[in-house]
């Protein structure tokens, strides 16, 4: 005989009935290997995901760099002049305030139009935003801020001059 007359051209030698079919473990063995199949699927999947993440993660970075990068590099020196400029222009005393005021008012529009604005002062003292150049007994809680001195200038969360300012302390009594 010849091969293809032991298995009668099915491939399968005579008297053995194809997987599946009569035996009753082969559709376990069929589904444990397809979840497999799957299961490494999913890792793959998972794998690749995790990859991209980490790149849009590293190309938001990139542009967050880029985008801050021009405006500390190039208008942080021209911002900080403007702000030295606006600090005179709240101490000017002279004739005609009204004009001074509008020339500041001019310059803080110019500023807020580059995203930039000034640090908060109210409130309670944030080592972040406020620079104590004094503490003082007053009635306000400890702690909190009971003048500004000079203002504080931010562009988002970086804060590139923070506002000076008196805090009260506490009670000679509870020291």
């Amino acid at each position: 005989m010849t091969a293809t007359d032991e298995t009668g051209g099915t491939g399968i030698p005579e008297g053995q009935a194809p997987a599946g079919r009569d035996d009753p473990g082969s559709g376990e063995d069929a589904v444990i290997a397809r979840l497999d199949m799957l299961a490494d699927l999913f890792r793959r999947r998972l794998q690749d995901d995790r990859v991209k993440s980490r790149a849009l993660d590293e190309l938001s970075e990139q542009l967050r760099v880029a985008t801050e990068g021009p405006f500390r590099q190039y208008l942080y020196p021209l911002v900080r002049g403007l702000a030295l400029v606006i600090d005179r222009l709240d101490g000017y005393a002279g004739a005609d305030p009204g004009f001074v005021t509008s020339v500041r008012d001019e310059m803080l529009g110019v500023l807020e139009d580059q995203g930039v604005d000034q640090a908060p002062v109210l409130g309670a003292f944030d080592p972040r935003v406020h620079e104590a150049v004094q503490m003082v007994q007053t009635g306000a809680p400890p702690g909190s801020v009971v003048q500004v001195v000079r203002r504080g200038w931010r562009h988002g969360d970086w804060v590139f001059r923070p506002a000076q300012v008196v805090v009260a302390a506490p009670d000679s009594e509870t020291r």
